[in-house]
């Protein structure tokens, strides 16, 4: 059966593990909600000998990728001599970069940070300034009309003198015009601004919207359409991620089941797949997609799968079933920080150790589509989705295309703190993430052993510190 097309679900925030020169950063950028606007942005160093963090944005691609602005200089918290924070202005939705820059003993390094700058809504006015406003705006009316009734009833009197019948007619029908004057004003105030509203919702992002259906062979179609997002959008530009154009989640509503898919563009804005065993039932997608501009998005939809017989999983396809940690080799994932109370809105450091059935740390790690591992980070209520790698939880893809903007001698994160350059993958993968909103979560984690895919997943909640 057809499902329909649910809202934005990915987060916001942009977080990066990722080498600037000899420096490791964790980057954190807040786009701003709405365009144009402010930027938050964080460097962590792991390192005590940086002298200086300068910050500029930049469009990710096109010739305004070449002309750095002047660089705004990060400030250094006075709590931690590690941490640089900075403020930058983006003007226009699309595709930006935060182009990170740090000057030490070691020399200095840039890195280029993904940035998608999304408007996601219009600021609701508070009552209390409506409130305000609107005082305001009717003293500064009634002071308008009392002035040039005055002024056209006494300006011509001699000092001391009482207005006559005539200086008061005079000033009444003044004060008349006046007040129709204030009123047309208003009128044609109040339809600029319904009119510039009217335009800014058109401005505001919209999701790509999907139609899932399964055909008679048993294949998932997903066609895509563009509800018509400020022309910035096409449906035939879309960039290989890690191998593929797209990664398809299904997930059950009790997030109990997760396959992990790689559809393949079969028209413009059409991809096919041929199902694997699914149970039949309702089950919730999750499309992540990189065009050409760097713009990264996830389309989410609904499927009701009916009973069928699916194909074997082939390729980098997988599958969770259960049960939690456990291996299918009676190995585990252990989460090494589970516990921890975690904050929503704040990078935190997701590090996930690999065991075998014995216990002990495992030796037979491998990439999995170039990746010590894959996770995401779904809010129970299916409202929430990311899908992060240990770089962060920008695509590479979107990393490639703003490194390529530094020039030649830019270093690509590959996967953070894991690069390795031969021999086997060390049994402990990290992931940083923040939470974009409170609430339960569930937080699959993907690793590749002796050519297997394995999935384990771990709940919990994340709520506001008290």
């Amino acid at each position: 059966m057809p499902g329909g097309v649910g809202a934005h679900v990915g987060s916001p925030d942009v977080f990066l593990d990722a080498a600037a020169g000899p420096y490791r950063l964790f980057v954190t950028v807040r786009p701003p909600y709405a365009v144009p606007g402010v930027a938050e942005v964080e460097i962590l160093t792991t390192a005590t000998d940086v002298h200086e963090v300068r910050l500029v944005p930049l469009p990710l691609t096109g010739p305004g990728a070449q002309f750095a602005p002047a660089p705004d200089r990060a400030e250094r918290s006075p709590d931690d001599g590690r941490l640089f924070t900075g403020r930058l202005w983006m003007m226009t939705a699309g595709a930006w970069q935060v182009r990170v820059t740090v000057d030490g003993d070691r020399g200095s390094g840039s890195v280029s940070v993904p940035v998608p700058t999304l408007p996601q809504a219009t600021r609701e006015m508070g009552r209390a300034l409506l409130a305000l406003l609107l005082a305001l705006m009717v003293l500064l009316c009634a002071g308008f009309v009392s002035i040039a009734s005055t002024t056209a009833r006494e300006a011509t009197l001699a000092p001391g003198e009482v207005p006559g019948p005539r200086a008061r007619r005079r000033g009444r029908l003044v004060g008349g015009l006046a007040t129709c004057l204030v009123v047309a004003v208003i009128l044609l105030g109040n339809r600029w601004w319904t009119n510039e509203s009217s335009i800014y919702a058109r401005y505001v992002y919209k999701p790509l919207e999907t139609t899932a259906t399964v055909t008679d062979t048993g294949s998932l179609r997903l066609a895509l359409r563009d509800p018509g997002w400020i022309g910035q959008r096409r449906l035939d530009d879309f960039v290989a991620d890690h191998g593929h154009l797209m990664h398809l989640f299904i997930v059950s509503p009790a997030l109990d089941r997760l396959w992990h898919l790689h559809p393949v563009q079969t028209a413009t804005g059409l991809f096919e797949h041929r199902l694997p065993d699914i149970p039949a039932g309702p089950y919730e997608l999750f499309a992540d997609l990189v065009h050409a501009s760097g713009i990264s998005e996830t389309a989410t939809g609904s499927i009701t799968i009916p009973r069928m017989s699916g194909a074997p999983l082939s390729g980098d396809d997988s599958a969770y079933n259960g049960p939690g940690a456990i291996l299918s080799d009676g190995g585990r994932v252990v989460w090494v920080d589970d516990g921890q109370p975690i904050p929503p809105k704040r990078l935190t450091l997701f590090t996930f150790r690999v065991e075998d059935a014995s216990g002990r740390p495992a030796d037979d790690l491998e990439l999995y589509m170039g990746m010590p591992g894959h996770a995401m980070f779904v809010r129970r209520d299916r409202q929430v989705f990311a899908h992060v790698h240990p770089s962060g939880s920008a695509p590479m893809a979107a990393l490639e295309i703003g490194q390529r903007t530094l020039g030649g001698g830019a270093d690509l994160p590959q996967d953070g703190p894991h690069a390795m350059h031969g021999g086997a993958l060390p049994p402990v993968v990290t992931f940083p993430f923040g939470f974009p909103e409170p609430g339960e979560y569930r937080i699959f984690v993907q690793v590749k052993r002796r050519g297997r895919v394995e999935t384990a997943a771990f709940d919990t909640l994340v709520r506001e510190p008290f």
